[in-house]
């Protein structure tokens, strides 16, 4: 992964960690996120300036688009701060892997499945982790 590669995960990580810092519902977040035309227009392509933009101005782009980080205590809670970045970072991450768009990726790796992942993924090599991720769930490189 290269620098510019790996600033956009991080970048995708923090939105994550901020939606779960402000009690979101992680998973409906997350779906809705990945499957946005903001995610598919800016943050999926090869070069957006949008990819660089402070994670404030991505959510005014989701905000634009109805996809809010609505407060939900009942489920605010079902993954970890650290798992949401996890999640949030690989799942960039594996867009840049397998080059398979935020919408399909949600699809066919789902947020509930890389929860699950968390506890024995996070601590492997970030590359590692996506080689894994992509033979478990049959996604083509």
């Amino acid at each position: 992964m290269n620098h510019e590669e790996r600033y956009i995960c991080n970048q995708q990580k923090e939105l994550y960690e901020y939606a779960h810092k402000n009690k979101a519902d992680l998973r409906a977040f997350s779906d809705a996120f990945m499957k946005s035309k903001f995610c598919n227009n800016s943050i999926d392509k090869p070069y957006s300036v949008d990819q660089f933009a402070d994670i404030m101005n991505w959510l005014e782009f989701l905000e634009m688009e109805g996809c809010y980080v609505k407060p939900d205590v009942l489920k605010c809670d079902e993954v970890s701060y650290n798992t949401a970045g996890w999640i949030g970072f690989t799942y960039r991450q594996l867009h840049f892997y397998t080059g398979l768009n935020g919408k399909d990726l949600a699809e066919k790796v789902p947020f509930e499945r890389l929860a699950i992942a968390y506890p024995g993924l996070h601590t492997v090599d970030e590359e590692m982790a996506a080689e894994i991720i992509t033979h478990d769930f049959g996604l083509v490189t």
